[in-house]
């Protein structure tokens, strides 16, 4: 069971490591059943993927203070207590639509490298509160993939600092969406076909180098001239080699997104070092597919997991990487995958992904390991700030209580 509550003093370790805001609308926000200054749990997801034994996570102004070794408690500090339970960054959907109304794509231009998802976007929709439910604290809200360049990404989270609202906005301006394949392909208008499709993109980027200013390109320009980070999406393991070729070489980070079957290119993904975005899984997707995920890695790649909530349920993140682990993917790369990898391919590692001091505190706890799907959501903490908690079965989020 979880609780909070006032001990006798915590050691001067923590006292030390440990500030309480005491002015403005974040302490406000907090109180003493949902803004601890130091979590406690039986284990750690550490930053390299592992589990690792008891620490000490003191919290300060919405940030990890520090991860200290597990230390006798003799002074006052309001501490939440979860006994056997995993303390894990929150986890990031780096594919999802959540929160945003209606279409995110405008299928009149073939590239549109201007549109921004975050037009689109509703702040307080309900999914974010099913999110969190599910230990989702962040996610890669992206227009569907079905133009030549479809505009850029949003990166937010499900729970804010002020009164833990949801739709906090951590990124607006990108990746940059680059779709490939049929999906991109219009009876009405150009591409018409792959090498269509090819030939224009390579004529739009070469365009953007060029003398032009119109503002259309300037993110086009940002992209050829490695200063704004790019996220393809591909129909097939062809795609992806003409992704590579095209884009892969010019971004300053790429994403590839891709599912299905992409063995043969593992070695040329990897030395591309363009990340991969797999996912998510269902136990009816072939042997072959389930294992794209472990393969990459295997052979080098960075991979992110996607869950793509809400068209999947909340679950659909922790199941993705439970089947990758179970064929093939190492269980510490895994938890990578849908933490700290996400992070990095949404351009936010800085802030969010990982326990360290430092980054946002942004925490789940879970009753055992997060890739076991028998793993309850026992709580979550946003900015420091328990904005869901398993024993009182509520969420503290725009959308309400359940």
């Amino acid at each position: 069971m979880q609780f909070v509550r006032s001990t006798p003093m915590v050691c001067s370790l923590i006292a030390a490591a440990t500030t309480v805001v005491a002015s403005g609308a974040h302490a406000r926000a907090q109180n003493s059943q949902r803004a601890p200054t130091a979590i406690v749990a039986g284990r750690y997801v550490a930053p390299d993927g592992t589990i690792g034994p008891k620490r000490i996570i003191t919290l300060s102004n919405g940030k990890i203070a520090a991860i200290l070794p597990d230390a006798k408690i003799a002074d006052d500090a309001k501490i939440a207590y979860y006994n056997d339970a995993v303390v894990c960054p929150g986890l990031i959907d780096v594919r999802s639509s959540m929160g945003a109304y209606g279409n995110t794509v405008e299928s009149a231009f073939s590239v549109d490298p201007g549109v921004s998802v975050i037009d689109s976007f509703v702040p307080d929709h309900r999914d974010f509160r099913l999110a969190v439910e599910s230990g989702i604290t962040a996610a890669l809200i992206a227009p569907a993939p079905a133009n030549l360049v479809a505009g850029s990404c949003a990166v937010v989270k499900t729970g804010g600092k002020t009164s833990a609202r949801a739709g906090s906005v951590l990124r607006d301006d990108g990746p940059l969406v680059f779709g490939f394949g049929p999906a991109t392909w219009k009876y009405d208008r150009e591409p018409t076909s792959r090498i269509g499709a090819m030939a224009m993109l390579r004529s739009t980027l070469a365009d953007s180098r060029g003398s032009s200013q119109h503002p259309q390109h300037a993110k086009l320009q940002a992209i050829a001239s490695g200063k704004l980070d790019a996220m393809l999406f591909c129909n097939d393991a062809m795609d992806v080699g003409a992704a590579l070729r095209s884009v892969g070489k010019l971004a300053a980070n790429v994403s590839i997104v891709h599912t299905s079957d992409v063995h043969d290119l593992a070695e040329e993904v990897a030395g591309s070092k363009a990340m991969m975005i797999v996912g998510p899984y269902s136990f009816s997707m072939t042997q072959r597919t389930l294992s794209t995920a472990g393969v990459l890695s295997g052979a080098g790649v960075d991979v992110a997991l996607a869950g793509r909530m809400p068209i999947e349920g909340g679950h659909a993140l922790r199941q993705t990487a439970s089947l990758a682990v179970r064929y093939g993917m190492d269980p510490a790369k895994a938890r990578l995958a849908i933490t700290l990898n996400a992070a990095k391919a949404a351009g936010v590692s800085n802030r969010i992904g990982a326990i360290r001091p430092g980054m946002d505190a942004d925490l789940v706890i879970f009753s055992g390991d997060p890739l076991r799907l028998d793993s309850r959501v026992l709580a979550v903490y946003i900015d420091g700030i328990r904005v869901y908690s398993a024993d009182e079965q509520q969420t503290a989020l725009a959308g309400g209580q359940r």
